[in-house]
């Protein structure tokens, strides 16, 4: 059964997820439909997943998936990357796949994950992450006619984040850089380069931005600012409490 998927732009959709933050639920994801077949951007967090992705890009277009691009590789947005593979997409991404809850290993993730969203959805699971064409600074992806700038701003959010911007439509899908409310996590990144890529977002003027979870904001402007000063207001809060002498294990604990 397809999800519901939103027209952008002429061709371009986004697949807008059911939980505006956090990994319990599905992220957003997108696809840009050209002449030459469909390039996806992210897989969601399963299998299952992944396979109704495939059938809503099938309910609007014959063209097949050739590209898989991933923002990062936190499970919830590549789980679902092996039905697009199987599918036949070769994988953008970036070559660091280092993750805080990757550190046990593959199988623990699996197993962890399969009790997030169950043993069904993760039926036929494969790790389909890996890079068939890596992106470390910038890359143009240019596909029938169609132009997608992929660019990496940092270990921002997480080590192997990427943003995608369409800049003849002036749309932009973050990953989870932004979140709906502005609250996003760092705890893989760096609050530094994150407001670094936010100043650099803005300086595109993007018409549309697609955030990793939740809505579309009416405005990209205001979800930029909001996202600023969570960042900023986290960033005093820290250096207040190491500046009182606050266990750094606490001091987080507080946040």
């Amino acid at each position: 059964m397809p999800y519901p998927a939103r027209e952008l732009a002429p061709g371009v959709f986004a697949v807008l997820g059911d939980t505006g933050r956090g990994s319990e639920g599905r992220p957003n994801a997108g696809f840009v439909v050209t002449p030459e077949g469909v390039v996806v951007i992210d897989a969601l967090a399963s299998p299952a997943q992944g396979e109704r992705l495939l059938a809503t890009i099938r309910a609007r277009t014959r063209q097949p998936p050739r590209w898989l691009i991933l923002t990062h590789h936190h499970p919830d947005h590549h789980f679902g990357a092996i039905a697009l593979r199987r599918a036949g997409a070769k994988v953008i991404a970036h070559p660091d796949r280092r993750t805080l809850a990757a550190e046990g290993g593959e199988d623990a993730l699996r197993a962890e994950w399969t009790g997030v969203v169950g043993a069904e959805a993760m039926r036929g699971f494969e790790y389909a992450n890996a890079a068939d064409r890596r992106v470390t600074g910038t890359d143009t992806l240019r596909l029938g006619g169609r132009t997608l700038v992929i660019s990496h701003p940092g270990a921002a959010h997480s080590p192997g984040d990427l943003v995608v911007w369409l800049p003849k439509e002036r749309v932009l899908f973050a990953g989870d850089l932004l979140v709906e409310d502005g609250v996003t996590m760092v705890v893989d990144g760096d609050s530094r380069l994150l407001l670094d890529a936010l100043a650099r977002i803005d300086a595109r003027d993007p018409r549309v931005v697609v955030p990793g979870h939740g809505a579309i904001p009416k405005r990209p402007a205001t979800l930029l600012a909001a996202t600023r000063r969570y960042l900023t207001g986290l960033q005093s809060d820290m250096r207040s409490a190491v500046e009182k002498g606050v266990p750094m294990q606490r001091a987080l604990a507080s946040l």
